[in-house]
């Protein structure tokens, strides 16, 4: 586990983020992660994932994610309480002023942990494998708005492929925090306006970053 941010300020309260890195983890070990880090209603989901890569991810996010509040909340990780909301947001049981976002991409995990944030202070979080998308140009009329396309039309190459996915992880990140979900993708504010984005340094070959949604 590396902690991958600075402490950001987030009102009254900070946001710190981690990641950790999946790939080339053993079986066996995945298998001991989630006897160690899953809730039993987090086992089901765990066992219909048949793919290696993806049980990994999935078991990483929360063993990070528990170690991490276990350590703030002075709880043992196995006592921390995960729920889901009915958009699919996590959230702590019993921690008020905490908030918590998950992101994965190709056994790349991102965890981001708010606390002592005020009432309605939301994150977010995302990360991408840096690759050409397929059909990224028509994704971008869907989805982005008239200055990001100014700005990706600036670019080409491996440059582009990384610009267009820095304005995907933003959007991500954002529709998460807010839990609108990635149907909302075309609805996320341009730039800074009503969040604010603060990217991650994750391992070469990722990019991503975390999303502060403030009330008001």
């Amino acid at each position: 586990m590396t902690a991958v941010a600075e402490p950001v300020a987030a009102g009254r309260g900070v946001v710190r983020a981690w990641w950790a890195d999946g790939r080339g983890l053993p079986a066996g070990t995945v298998a001991e992660l989630a006897a160690a880090a899953l809730a039993p209603h987090e086992r089901s989901r765990y066992e219909a994932v048949r793919d290696p890569l993806g049980r990994a991810e999935f078991v990483l996010a929360r063993f990070v994610l528990r170690g991490v509040l276990g350590r703030m909340l002075g709880r043992p990780p196995a006592r921390v309480g995960l729920a889901v909301d009915r958009a699919g947001r996590p959230w702590v049981t019993g921690a008020p002023g905490v908030d918590v976002s998950i992101a994965h991409a190709a056994g790349l995990v991102a965890v981001a942990v708010g606390s002592g944030l005020a009432p309605g202070t939301r994150i977010g979080v995302d990360v991408e494998e840096v690759r050409t998308v397929p059909g990224a140009g028509e994704l971008a009329r869907r989805l982005y708005s008239p200055s990001e396309r100014a700005r990706l039309g600036r670019t080409s190459g491996r440059a582009g492929d990384l610009v267009w996915l820095d304005l995907w992880t933003r959007r991500e990140a954002y529709v998460k925090a807010v839990g609108t979900g990635v149907r909302a993708l075309a609805g996320a504010p341009d730039q800074d306006v009503g969040h604010r984005w603060h990217p991650l340094r994750l391992p070469r070959g990722f990019t991503g970053g975390l999303v502060v949604v403030e009330p008001g």
